[in-house]
């Protein structure tokens, strides 16, 4: 039995720890969403106890993409909190900027495509059309538009009220 960092304190709130991937090429970035939601977000996944991050999200590329990863550098972490109707989560998020090969399968797609797991869909984004896409967290636009510029690790502690509906 898998066994996510994820736990509840109670029915509306809860707290996460989870990996993500900022997979850039050509400027354009990969991302996906639930097949019964518009909020796109990068991919990743929950960290399973006592697994690191980019071990996490090593696994998670290849259940999602069958996308063996051996170059990838911390970027962003981010403290996320989220209050939604009466629900309230807390996330630390480490996002990684992950390189694959140009020439990989995974490049060539076009508009919306399938992954190897069941109930998400992905597209590549252009850099200069994130603003036309409701992209999830809320940090992830501005940060990747200025992620040329980027040195060091950023941290990032983001609150969001939000409209109650599927995310």
């Amino acid at each position: 039995m898998k066994l996510m960092i994820k736990f509840s304190i109670d029915k509306d709130r809860s707290f996460h720890l989870r990996s993500a991937a900022i997979i850039k090429i050509n400027g354009r970035v990969l991302f996906q969403r639930s097949v019964n939601s518009e909020n796109w977000f990068l991919p990743g996944g929950r960290v399973e106890y006592f697994e690191s991050t980019e071990v996490t999200l090593k696994r998670e590329l290849m259940e999602e993409f069958n996308l063996k990863v051996d170059h990838m550098k911390l970027c962003w972490v981010v403290e996320y909190f989220l209050e939604a109707g009466n629900k309230k989560i807390q996330e630390l998020g480490m996002h990684y900027l992950v390189e694959i090969p140009e020439d990989h399968e995974l490049v060539n797609n076009k508009d919306e495509f399938k992954g190897e797991e069941d109930g998400y869909i992905h597209k590549w984004i252009e850099i200069n059309e994130l603003d036309k896409y409701k992209i999830v967290p809320e940090f992830v636009v501005p940060q990747l538009q200025k992620l040329e510029d980027l040195n060091d690790i950023e941290h990032t502690v983001l609150t969001v009220v939000r409209n109650l509906g599927p995310f």
